[in-house]
């Protein structure tokens, strides 16, 4: 795919979430799939957007207009006729299997063909395309397709250092409550979840994404997951085990993933549904998601060491009882996509459900963009979620610091929601305060700015950004600060077996160190 190509999905995606916000009335809604590889379905949708949309809508379409070429996008079109399985590469050297078939007895020739669930047609690509259902394991040095949403149930699928998982359109990896997923990489050599095209050619949405679900307590009922069939039982997640562990995932990649499966139902780039406190997340980066790029759904999983790069939605997203903690986490806006740092709620149905949705950070970098062609949000938070957040460097955010909805204010006199030892940055308007009137007072009259600034909370504000200019290059970034310790207002992290006491600053990154804990394992490809 051209560089022209990916900026037209990126903009068809843009057009399909305003059209979504009702921005268009002849058009409720938009199947992102269709959008992409049927031409004439996108000729439709346009000629309708131009008709009826707004000036935003118009401006946009004008736009994909002149970078359409009328040909499908990503993939073959719908009514083209798929190839289940296809050997990788072809070779002029005999596979292992072909080479050694005469020596083998026919039980071994059908136990190398049917290898649980996946075919090897070259020594170090393996394509998978059936659901994993007995413990395997993913070995170093070999490469991974999946051609389709590959369910683990009843399974323990182990992926070893240095295994590259590769994802066709519409693939994804989903692993059931009853599963577990170790992806254990290692510094000098991560598992790198990543799209199936060549690189240069590869966009966000080219796959779908990791899903890993759980039995810890969620506040939905019958919760089942976004991105699998209601129908389908898989999809189901949440119990009373706060403790359940779904698995490793540690020095991972999940890079160009997230698609629409349908209306308000899309993957992201990592989702954890329902995870306990045993599961390990720790070194994860997801890039350039066309989503969100973490969603966790209730549990109780904690993140450490996490970087989120370019998401198209939300970096950081959590619903439905979410209670877990996060320490050193960098959030990287692009220039000209993504919404939200953050987007945090507790139920839409019911704002008082239980488990609260009440997440804990400490030592958070959010690098915004300022005032470009997307402007962003650090925060919102909504629906009855409450939640801590300190260490902070909130920097170069066009539209606001924070927005609070709804419970806000009972919230905060309760100990549920607080904001304190932060730095806030290049930012000039810290949340909406006494601009919301009327039918626009959406969380009853709580003053967002009056509250972060309040001394006791021992916020900073700096006029200027705290971090290096390089922070929002998309492809070599720095996240140092450029902020001596002197100048912060830290608070202690807990006491705990999670937290690292000594990050006594602000940011995700120790100002002390030249090295950190991003050097090795992470990569920010534009394609």
């Amino acid at each position: 795919m051209s560089d022209q190509s990916s900026l037209l999905v990126e903009k068809l995606w843009q057009l399909k979430r305003l059209i979504d916000k009702g921005e268009c009335p002849a058009v409720t809604f938009v199947h992102l799939n269709n959008l992409l590889r049927e031409p004439g379905y996108r000729a439709d949708v346009l000629r309708r957007v131009e008709a009826t949309g707004s000036d935003r809508l118009k401006r946009l379409a004008l736009d994909i207009r002149a970078a359409d070429s009328g040909v499908p996008l990503m993939a073959t079109p719908a009514s083209a006729p798929q190839k289940l399985v296809e050997p990788e590469a072809k070779s002029t050297r005999p596979s292992w299997l072909r080479r050694n078939l005469v020596w083998l007895t026919p039980a071994a020739v059908a136990a190398a063909v049917a290898t649980v669930g996946f075919t090897a047609f070259e020594p170090q690509t393996i394509r998978v395309h059936e659901d994993i259902i007995t413990d395997s394991v993913w070995e170093s040095g070999k490469t991974y397709i999946l051609e389709q949403p590959v369910f683990v149930e009843g399974a323990q699928l182990t992926i070893e250092s240095g295994v590259t998982v590769k994802g066709d359109y519409g693939s994804a990896l989903i692993v059931t409550k009853d599963s577990k997923l170790l992806s254990r990489g290692r510094p000098e050599s991560p598992v790198v979840f990543t799209s199936n095209q060549p690189e240069g050619q590869r966009a966000r949405g080219d796959w779908g994404g990791v899903v890993i679900l759980g039995k810890a307590p969620v506040n939905q009922p019958s919760a089942a997951i976004e991105g699998v069939a209601s129908n389908d039982s898989r999809g189901s997640f949440g119990g009373d085990d706060a403790r359940h562990s779904c698995g490793v995932v540690e020095y991972t990649r999940i890079e160009f993933a997230g698609f629409e499966v349908y209306k308000n139902n899309e993957l992201n780039g990592l989702t954890l549904g329902g995870c306990g406190s045993d599961t390990i997340v720790r070194n994860v980066q997801v890039h350039r998601a066309l989503d969100d790029g973490i969603e966790m759904f209730g549990g109780t999983v904690d993140l450490k060491n996490i970087v989120v790069t370019g998401a198209a939605d939300d970096s950081i997203d959590w619903d439905w009882g979410w209670t877990g903690r996060v320490q050193f986490l960098v959030v990287q806006q692009h220039a000209d996509v993504g919404d939200n740092a953050f987007e945090g709620d507790n139920n839409g149905n019911d704002h008082q459900a239980r488990p609260r949705s009440e997440p804990v950070f400490y030592n958070v970098t959010l690098a915004g963009t300022g005032q470009t062609a997307r402007t962003h949000r650090g925060m919102v938070l909504r629906e009855g979620t409450g939640g801590h957040f300190h260490n902070m460097i909130i920097d170069s955010y066009g539209l606001e610091v924070m927005d609070l909805r709804d419970e806000a204010a009972s919230l905060v006199r309760a100990g549920r929601l607080s904001f304190s030892n932060n730095l806030i940055a290049n930012t000039g308007k810290l949340g909406k305060g006494t601009d919301e009137t009327g039918d626009g007072d959406d969380d009853y009259g709580f003053n967002e700015s009056h509250w972060l600034m309040a001394p006791a909370n021992n916020n900073q504000r700096r006029l200027d950004s705290a971090l290096h200019v390089n922070a929002r290059d998309p492809q070599n970034p720095h996240f140092q600060t450029r902020v001596q310790m002197r100048q912060m207002t830290p608070a202690e992290p807990p006491k705990s077996e999670f937290f690292d006491e000594s990050a006594t600053y602000a940011g995700a990154l120790n100002p002390r160190l030249q090295s950190s804990w991003l050097d090795g394992w992470t990569d920010f490809p534009a394609r």
